[in-house]
């Protein structure tokens, strides 16, 4: 088995008797509306990739793990004039993914229920499919000439990786995202030291899921993939160079693993895209000359930025104050549409702010309690979320040109919130489309519907909690306990204070943690009678 990298979470898996590419993001305009850009950059790989699905004579499959723009590039999937190989997408409750590639013309198309083979002469392909609320995604394994392939991408099912191992036996290479991905804190309006102090929270709270990820997987190799984009944009330039922030490189990540996990045998490799892996030996089988060190990153990134400097005037365009008039009646329709779909907007206690630049005394007031959405001079509420964002931009959405979430993702907005706390609701009515805001309810109470208790031990004290977390419902089985008292989801990491009665450290949400008396003979769930012990 060849594994030849092709940029951040794209690869070209290669046995015997079969080709894999997994999500290749080759695009020169890069994703998001061009906010980010590939990193390294991997444009150049684009003909290469050409040639391995366009070439018969083996079995040939095109992977793609879930929509975001850094894994699904529709750009780069419309040059390939040759299309006869096998699609493999997950099956979610949304079906963008698999309504486009119904249409796109290959020699088939295999949507993947959770955990479905697909066999191959000589080895198998497994999916596993992981959606919860907004977050959809997936993750491949590849088994082939007596290796294995695990490429975890985005995907969040740490919660699940113990399981998998068990089932499917040892893994030679691993791949999973250790760099930031969302607009928290990136587009927030906090002090500097705030700001630096959230980064630095959530920075650690990535590595740590790497590191337990390790943990139950243990690897041979384990390849540093789905790291930061470069923000060519001069508006995001300085996200590039901040001292602390979500998107960290690999080296920060494996100086971390070394002190984290001092003993593991598992190698720790960063490959610049074109380099080509042997799972076996996992040696390189060819290296590209070029290469971004920590010494070289800030030239590199202000060539880069040069080069594709016209990827951004291009983009640039002032608007005449009657179009900002026309996009500003256009996003109230818009949000009204949503809200009066968003049956939880009673849960909802604050209102919303819009704001477009080009209009700064037109506001639009979002009030979830009244479902209404009005326009108003000013802010008039101390307890209130904001977002105020470029008409420009905005238009893409109204336009179908973005969704919301990639519109999110493009970090060209700034937001803020008083009190400073996460809302379930509301960030999803935010990043949510307009036909999926019934189907993101029916999650929420999904979610909250699961009862089934466990009980944790810690420091000789017992808890009976909820076993699903509150938020998008993983299993804290497979989380653990910091500090002797909080308990830490194994997916986002958002951690429960036992001695609080297990409400979580930085929103209202609760395990509704209670104490037990002494430990009686044997320790049970109260639904099934199995034992749950979270690691400590």
């Amino acid at each position: 088995m060849r594994i030849t990298f092709l940029g951040h979470a794209g690869f070209a898996v290669e046995t015997a008797e079969a080709l894999v590419v997994m999500d290749p993001w080759l695009s020169p305009q890069g994703a998001f509306d061009s906010a980010w850009m590939q990193l390294p950059r991997n444009h150049h790989l684009a003909p290469r990739v050409r040639e391995l699905l366009e070439t018969p004579g083996r079995e040939r499959f095109l992977y793609i793990s879930h929509e975001h723009k850094d894994h699904f590039d529709p750009e780069f999937l419309a040059t390939l004039t040759r299309r006869d190989f096998t699609v493999l997408v997950p099956r979610f409750k949304r079906s963008a993914l698999e309504d486009c590639f119904a249409k796109y013309g290959c020699k088939r198309v295999v949507v993947c229920e959770d955990s479905r083979e697909v066999p191959f002469k000589g080895g198998y392909l497994k999916l596993f499919v992981s959606e919860q609320g907004t977050n959809r995604d997936s993750s491949l394994m590849v088994r082939g000439d007596g290796r294995c392939f695990l490429n975890l991408n985005d995907c969040k099912m740490h919660d699940r990786l113990v399981r998998v191992i068990a089932e499917e036996g040892p893994i030679d290479v691993f791949s999973a995202q250790f760099s930031g991905a969302i607009w928290h804190p990136t587009c927030y309006e906090y002090p500097r030291e705030t700001y630096a102090a959230i980064a630095r929270r959530k920075r650690d709270s990535k590595f740590e899921a790497v590191a337990r990820a390790l943990e139950s997987v243990q690897p041979r190799g384990y390849i540093a993939s789905a790291g930061p984009a470069a923000f060519l944009d001069p508006a995001l330039f300085p996200l590039n160079f901040e001292d602390v922030n979500i998107f960290p490189r690999a080296p920060d990540l494996f100086a971390f693993l070394a002190q984290r996990l001092p003993q593991a045998p598992t190698r720790y490799l960063e490959p610049m895209p074109g380099d080509v892996l042997d799972a076996g030996t996992l040696e390189y089988v060819s290296q590209v000359p070029e290469r971004v060190t920590t010494e070289n990153f800030q030239d590199y990134i202000h060539a880069y930025a040069k080069d594709l400097a016209h990827v951004f005037r291009e983009r640039r365009r002032n608007l005449m104050r009657e179009e900002v008039d026309e996009i500003l009646g256009r996003l109230r329709v818009e949000l009204q549409r949503k809200l009066d779909l968003l049956d939880l907007h009673g849960r909802v206690g604050m209102p919303l702010y819009v704001e477009l630049t080009e209009a700064p005394t037109r506001l639009l007031r979002v009030d979830f309690k009244r479902r209404r959405v009005d326009e108003v001079p000013a802010l008039r509420d101390t307890v209130r979320y904001t977002m105020t964002v470029g008409a420009a931009d905005i238009v893409r959405v109204l336009d179908r040109k973005l969704n919301w979430e990639d519109f999110l993702l493009s970090f060209r907005l700034r937001l803020s919130r008083n009190p400073d706390v996460y809302e379930p609701v509301l960030h999803g009515f935010l990043g949510v489309e307009v036909e999926d805001i019934r189907e993101f309810c029916d999650g929420i109470r999904a979610t909250e519907s699961q009862k089934e208790r466990t009980v944790v031990e810690v420091g000789g004290k017992r808890f009976s909690i909820q076993r699903f977390c509150p938020h998008q419902g993983a299993d804290l089985s497979g989380g653990w306990v910091e500090e002797g008292r909080y308990v830490v989801c194994p997916r986002h990491r958002w951690q429960f204070d036992l001695h609080r009665g297990g409400v979580c450290r930085t929103n209202n949400a609760t395990l509704c943690a209670e104490p037990l008396a002494d430990k009686p003979e044997a320790t049970r769930t109260e639904s099934d009678g199995t034992a749950t012990q979270l690691p400590r």
